[in-house]
């Protein structure tokens, strides 16, 4: 027999659908696969409503058992099979067993590996990013253990790649409010990373260097570093220019009109830069923005932040993507919340203020618009590709 250990941070613990209520429905703006079983549950029910509409509206692909149908949304983009009160009528009248496992399963997502899983909730749902926002505990681990005859068929869990998550994820909680600090901190952490030969004291010496980290956030030698730094202006311009090119040429989807809404208040900041020709006007009034109006607010709710950065290390399993560099790797992140902060700060000086209900929108349209295949993924690597200076270091140039 063996021991697999469970890890569920406390928000997926805590998490129940709004149902209803929620800002922006999962059965609305996405096509949604049914598997096999699925299909023939839904068509041979002797539920005779839920019959009818499955034969109207269930289109059968066949091509996977897993990707056997697909429902067909309605003129209003939702679920054929959403009711009146925007709640699923296979729940209510066939109950939650008769799901399909997408539907059973989102938000919910796990890493699987041989004796470990870990367990969190995909943000491109707007009651996920509420309740990783809503304490300071919500990014804190609950562990348990289940005994099964045998690990999963998956790759064991690297502990040497879990040791460099842990620390990542460490150095942001000890940034507190000023993330761009922890994430300096992630690059110093990353480059003694290139230095060292893979030998029996790789780690040991790693972790060495990892407590300098803290000691220096502690001390604030790197605030004093990154206050350091001239601002690239022309690297914070390009980049946003190129990302919002690829947020304008997605298709509309779930959380698009969200995220464009933001979008537009940025674009509009950009845009008097460009009638007066010059890229530093509106760059300043972006950071001026952040720092009077959303970092005093965010000042008062420390752990929001901290717990956004937290959850993408945890999520990811950061630095993820195995075929680039851990600095590479650093700057997407880098990069992706440079965006989201400079859609605050957008927000915030266009209206005067920034609070709860603009953090969740931006959020969880981010993640719904980005986040949901691997070809986003690697398309907005593209676009970060195109604005580097000289290489993965010129990131720090976004923490001012």
């Amino acid at each position: 027999m063996k021991e697999i250990s469970i890890v569920e941070p406390v928000f997926f613990t805590q998490f129940k659908c709004s149902g209803g209520a929620c800002r922006d429905h999962c059965c609305k703006g996405w096509n949604i696969d049914l598997d096999k079983p699925t299909v023939n549950r839904y068509l041979k029910t002797r539920d005779a409503t839920i019959r009818a509409i499955a034969a109207e509206n269930i289109i059968t692909t066949k091509k996977s058992y897993k990707k056997w149908g697909l429902i067909n949304v309605s003129d209003n983009k939702s679920c054929a099979f959403m009711d009146e009160n925007r709640l699923c009528s296979i729940h209510s009248s066939m109950g939650a067993a008769a799901l399909s496992p997408t539907c059973a399963i989102y938000p919910r997502a796990e890493n699987i590996f041989k004796y470990h899983i870990q367990k969190s909730l995909t943000l491109s749902c707007p009651e996920a990013v509420r309740q990783l926002l809503s304490g300071p505990e919500a990014m804190l681990f609950n562990e348990s253990k289940i005994v099964k005859p045998h690990g999963y068929n998956t790759d064991s869990l690297d502990q040497g790649a879990q040791l460099i998550n842990l620390m990542c994820s460490t150095i942001i909680n000890s940034s507190g409010t000023e993330v761009e600090e922890g994430l300096y901190g992630i690059a110093l952490l990353f480059l003694y990373l290139e230095k060292l030969d893979d030998d029996a004291e790789k780690y040991e010496k790693l972790e060495a260097y990892y407590y300098d980290i803290i000691a220096s956030l502690q001390r604030g030698d790197i605030k004093n570093s990154i206050n350091e730094i001239e601002p690239d202006h022309q690297l914070q311009w390009s980049l946003l220019v190129r990302l919002q090119g690829y947020l304008g040429a997605r298709p509309t989807s779930r959380g698009w009109g969200a995220l464009n809404h933001y979008a537009h208040r940025l674009a509009y900041i950009q845009s008097e830069g460009l009638k007066q020709n010059d890229m530093l006007q509106p760059m300043q009034r972006l950071r001026c923005a952040w720092h009077e109006k959303v970092m005093p607010w965010l000042s008062a709710h420390p752990h929001i932040m901290s717990n956004y950065l937290k959850y993408r290390i945890y999520t990811d399993g950061f630095p993820a993507d195995r075929t680039i560099t851990p600095l590479a790797n650093l700057y997407l992140l880098v990069a992706e919340w440079f965006l989201i902060k400079s859609l605050m700060a957008a927000s915030a000086d266009l209206t005067g203020k920034i609070d709860e209900n603009d953090m969740i929108n931006i959020l969880y349209s981010f993640h719904a618009v980005t986040k949901h295949d691997q070809i986003s993924t690697a398309a907005f690597l593209q676009e970060i590709e195109h604005t580097k200076v000289n290489d993965d270091l010129s990131l720090v140039y976004l923490l001012k």
